[in-house]
């Protein structure tokens, strides 16, 4: 089957849980429910075998870019996270201003464009049994959504790749893997999330930059059907001191960006100036809700043993306080000492200690 490229059919049919990803309050908004895909299990064990067949040809004629960070080995958000910080950081220490937009990819995977994907595979020199296995895959998939105890009738699907598919991810960074290259602008990627940055001695000239970034990402993006969220979309200005310039709004598919203090990227809010310090409260805030939901289990009273209640305390307490303690640790000793307070306070209770 892999050789001659035949997918039997019910692998490539799916249904679509809606109920399983519904974004509450907004229960009556069908954009807010994302669909999952029900693959069958022989299906999953086939996309395994292809995955990895693709994986070494992406390797060895090397297509995934390097700023890519999303889906490879060695890599992650926090090298990426400290790629973005070093950059702001560098600027900072050269008294450079840094400007940075981060994109928001509508609906990244479900609106991947078939014809494109192949005419890309093709253009990379995939080999052709590949091709073939990929075309049978993503053609003639039908679908039905569960909501609640109802189904609907079936229908079928003319763009996009599985949600749950293992394939998936890799399809997504083979399609964008030929984005934009623009002079002076470092291009950022974890899978769909996307990131640009312009570095300069002036405002303006980060401005420009910038903007002629976006206007080649429009272009790229209308070529290739790629929708992006313009009122998702951030655009923040890093720089030292307090200067209260107006900065000149950027153009994006005819609309302005304005500028905002921060940005949360990768798990990671970036305010302007670097400090960290909505970061760490907004973590602190994440942390003691967390912390109210376990007080059963962990509090003093709790029948756990004390392994137990550590366990908990590393496993799901400890990983909100220390995601990405290695870019906000630059951050000043106050903010640090805020979050240190806090766990300190949790393990006294842990440990009953007064």
């Amino acid at each position: 089957m892999i050789i001659a490229g035949i997918i039997i059919e019910p692998w490539a049919s799916l249904t679509n849980d809606a109920s399983a990803f519904q974004r509450r309050p907004y229960r009556k908004l069908p954009g807010n429910y994302r669909p999952i895909s029900l693959l069958s299990n022989i299906g999953k064990i086939f996309e395994k075998i292809i995955l990895s067949r693709l994986k070494e040809e992406c390797h060895d004629l090397s297509i995934i870019p390097n700023e890519q960070y999303g889906f490879r080995a060695g890599h992650g958000c926090i090298h990426q996270l400290l790629r973005v910080a070093n950059t702001v950081t560098q600027g900072f220490n050269h008294k450079f201003y840094t400007g940075g937009v981060f994109l928001d990819v509508r609906k990244a995977f479900d609106r991947m464009w078939h014809n494109g994907l192949i005419y890309k595979l093709i253009k990379f020199k995939i080999p052709n049994y590949l091709i073939v296995i990929l075309i049978n895959y993503l053609k003639n998939r039908t679908f039905r959504v569960k909501l609640n105890h109802t189904l609907s009738d079936i229908g079928s699907i003319k763009a996009g790749t599985p949600q749950g598919s293992i394939l998936s991810p890799l399809l997504y960074t083979i399609y964008t893997s030929d984005f934009p290259k623009t002079n002076q602008i470092m291009n950022c990627f974890f899978a769909d999330d996307t990131a640009i940055l312009a570095q300069g001695s002036t405002i303006n000239y980060v401005i420009h930059t910038l903007q002629k970034g976006l206007n080649n990402i429009e272009e790229w993006c209308t070529l290739w059907r790629v929708a992006i969220n313009t009122d998702k979309t951030h655009a923040v200005m890093f720089r030292k001191g307090t200067s209260r310039k107006e900065l000149n709004t950027l153009s994006f598919f005819d609309e302005d960006l304005t500028w905002d203090k921060e940005v949360k990227y990768l798990g990671l809010i970036l305010d302007d100036k670097l400090t960290f310090r909505s970061h760490l409260k907004y973590n602190t805030e994440k942390f003691w809700a967390k912390v109210h939901l376990l007080i059963p289990l962990i509090g003093r009273r709790s029948p756990l043993t004390l392994e137990n209640k550590l366990l908990l305390f590393k496993q799901v307490l400890r990983p909100i306080l220390t995601y990405a303690a290695q870019i906000w640790g630059l951050a000043a000793f106050s903010n640090r000492k805020k979050a240190q307070i806090l766990q300190n306070k949790i393990l006294r209770i842990i440990v009953n200690a007064p």
